[in-house]
């Protein structure tokens, strides 16, 4: 009894001894960094450029052999049929692309992540549209692309994407004959890029082409910023204007879809009260809208819905098709624009909104709008960028813009955030034994 009660005292003693004698503490240091942004490369017959907000960008192209990032000489790189990544301190790099005489397309770069939604494209006879991933990494990725069609779900599909490369797949080998479809990327391991473009063509008609920007991830409240209205150029004849939605989750969910304009909002006469079916894509005619230039589309949903925007018609005697997709607010933007006049979608419920315009030879300027719902702004083919602050009130983006070549309008999406990350502490004393 007595050699248990001396070895409780002594185990007493060694813990009273390790907490009660003093250390210093260890000073954890962190490092910051932001993730790069990863630019599509051309698909066929097609030209276009990367439009970064000022010259000396880090950047290089996405190839077998690592490349380290190297100053752009412009501000203006050639679109090539290597992606390109980009540094993420920059401004949001923006894409501008083009089939001479038949489509104009325009997509923000975004970085690599693990989980993106779309909803947009078809995989029938009419088309030519396509997914395209990068892998800027060096180990692999596999993803997971679970498909929706108006039938419901399909079969999912596993894809393997090699280090620094990247690969384009034909909407049709996904959902071969479906007219509507959505979809979901989740990756197994690794990160990557992608982009997705539609584009159509009836034996030797063409229907225009056009990136889909990724969705905002699935919610009760969907924004949908600069659809383009009849009025969007003086020679325009929509011929089709259509929301496509889908509900990811086992509910049917009631929709209401609002009507948002500079000059007010409202909630369509048959809008108003929608039943959308789970698991299934639908889409939903908006011929009866008034008469904008542009417009936004607010979706409140009982469940959780993505949506998007299809527009389709005759601008400048040119047959075009423009995607617009669901986007998540501003958190405080610098962002490239091309050098293309167009027009800057504001959605917000704030009174006013201000933001920093940099013109060529970096010339600086703020611009106030009051913002009723909605303000459009007319951007200059002079302006190279424009930078936003946070604001109290959630503000969606979005551009459209308009050349020889036809019309394009893309969500803006939240800039690149920043992470700190902690480095691990090293105490030496732990190696290095004591002198005696």
């Amino acid at each position: 009894m007595r050699i248990r009660i001396l070895i409780l005292l002594i185990f007493s003693l060694l813990m009273f001894a390790t907490t009660t004698i003093s250390s210093p503490v260890a000073k954890r240091e962190f490092v910051e960094s932001v993730a790069t942004f990863v630019c599509p490369a051309k698909n066929g017959d097609t030209s276009g450029s990367i439009q970064l907000g000022k010259s000396g960008v880090l950047a290089a192209p996405i190839e077998k052999k690592n490349r380290e990032l190297k100053k752009s000489k412009s501000r203006v790189l050639p679109l090539t049929s290597k992606a390109r990544v980009v540094a993420g301190e920059s401004p949001t790099p923006l894409l501008l692309s083009a089939k001479s005489g038949t489509w104009l397309a325009l997509s923000q770069c975004s970085s690599s992540a693990g989980e993106f939604w779309f909803i947009g494209g078809t995989a029938d006879v009419s088309s030519l549209g396509y997914f395209q991933f990068t892998n800027e990494n060096l180990g692999k990725a596999i993803i997971d692309v679970e498909l929706w069609s108006e039938d419901g779900n399909e079969s999912t599909r596993t894809l393997t994407i090699p280090p620094r490369s990247t690969k384009n797949y034909s909407l049709t080998t996904f959902m071969p004959g479906k007219k509507l479809t959505a979809f979901h990327l989740l990756s197994r391991s690794g990160l990557v890029s992608v982009a997705l473009f539609d584009e159509r063509r009836k034996g030797l008609t063409t229907y225009g082409g056009d990136y889909i920007a990724p969705n905002s991830t699935p919610s009760k409240k969907a924004l949908i910023a600069g659809i383009p209205g009849a009025k969007f150029v003086k020679k325009s004849k929509i011929t089709s204007q259509r929301i496509r939605l889908f509900v990811p989750g086992e509910t049917d969910a009631i929709i209401q879809v609002n009507y948002i304009s500079p000059t007010g909002v409202f909630a369509p006469v048959g809008l108003d009260s929608l039943r959308v079916p789970a698991q299934k894509v639908v889409e939903v005619d908006l011929s009866d809208l008034p008469k904008d230039r542009l417009f936004a589309l607010q979706v409140l949903a009982s469940e959780p819905v993505i949506a998007s925007v299809l527009t389709r018609g005759q601008f400048n005697n040119q047959r075009e098709l423009i995607w617009n997709s669901s986007v998540e607010a501003t958190r405080g933007e610098r962002m490239a624009l091309a050098e293309r006049s167009g027009y800057l979608s504001i959605v917000s419920s704030a009174p006013k909104v201000s933001f920093t315009v940099v013109k060529d030879r970096g010339k600086r300027s703020t611009v106030t709008l009051p913002v009723d719902a909605m303000a459009i702004w007319k951007v200059s083919d002079t302006v190279r960028e424009i930078q936003f602050q946070a604001n109290a009130e959630p503000t969606y983006l979005a551009l459209a813009i308009k050349s020889g070549s036809g019309i394009a309008a893309t969500s803006l999406a939240p800039a690149q955030s920043k992470e700190l990350t902690a480095l691990p502490v090293l105490d030496s004393t732990l190696y290095i034994p004591r002198a005696r």
